[in-house]
């Protein structure tokens, strides 16, 4: 018997209503009917709530396995204030990949700012990163509508935090290609390593870690994943305020702000995300 199927029985065993059970968790009555219809699943500390209330122990309630599943299809963050934290983070990081897709498009208007400089010149490099900024930008709107609805579970997430990684990626691959192409200069090894392998592996591991039933890519790696990133950000923009306008300040201000939103929001879904497999994982 499914866990909706066992909820329904005890609850009608017991006399009681699904407004009832509802009051005594204080979530909505809908909230329990979609829990008996099996559509959605209550988290593992309203499932122990919920099994106190009919009387019964977690077990007869649900079994390891369902639990296990559950948690791969339940939001993410399912706790009223967690989830806040991170709408409030994908309200940032959404603010700021707006501003950078603005700034990318605009560079390509032609113009007396940017249309006679190296900006201004469209080439292969210029498009994938232009294309990148607003794949990432829906990436994160679409973040933020599921986060709002609390509808984001962890494969969503997985999907939509690599992707940040994976067209810088493509982005420094495409610089690479463009130079060949027009052969006006030379990248060594470490440059290919650093700048392209390197963030593709990191969104391999992003989306893994997301998506894998299995914990097959540790905590560890995520939290490497973020400092390294943190670093590189740091890095890129101490050089790169070293030498630029005041419209390159203001550009390079909003980048580290999108990127470290990112990084943010990485970090603290991947340690909710640890925090509920591991439990689900210790569920007899």
């Amino acid at each position: 018997m499914e866990f909706g199927e066992k909820l329904k029985q005890l609850r009608e065993e017991k006399g009681m209503t699904q407004q009832k059970i509802a009051d005594k968790l204080y979530v909505t009555r809908q909230a329990v009917s979609r829990w008996e219809c099996g559509a959605r699943y209550p988290d593992l500390l309203t499932a122990k709530k919920i099994a106190e209330i009919l009387e019964v122990s977690v077990d007869e309630m649900l079994s390891g396995e369902e639990i296990r599943q559950n948690v791969e299809k339940e939001p993410m963050l399912a706790k009223p204030a967690e989830n806040i934290l991170q709408t409030v983070l994908y309200t940032i990081a959404a603010v700021a990949f707006l501003l950078i897709s603005v700034f990318g498009i605009y560079s390509y208007i032609p113009g007396e700012l940017l249309g006679k400089t190296t900006v201004g010149k469209i080439n292969l490099q210029g498009i994938v990163t232009v294309c990148g900024y607003v794949f990432n930008l829906l990436a994160v709107l679409t973040g933020l509508r599921l986060s709002i609805k609390n509808r984001l579970t962890a494969k969503a997430t997985g999907y939509i935090m690599c992707l940040p990684y994976g067209n810088a990626g493509l982005s420094f691959l495409a610089t690479y290609v463009d130079m060949q192409i027009k052969k006006n200069g030379h990248v060594g090894w470490d440059y290919l390593i650093t700048n392209i392998l390197v963030p593709f592996l990191f969104a391999a591991c992003v989306l893994l870690f997301f998506v894998l039933e299995d914990q097959r890519i540790p905590y560890g790696a995520i939290l490497l994943i973020c400092v390294i990133s943190t670093g590189y950000i740091a890095l890129v923009t101490r050089h790169v305020f070293l030498r630029m306008t005041d419209l390159g300040f203001v550009s390079r201000t909003v980048h580290c702000l999108g990127e470290m939103g990112m990084v943010i929001l990485l970090a603290y879904q991947a340690y909710i995300w640890n925090r509920k497999k591991k439990k689900a994982i210790k569920t007899p």
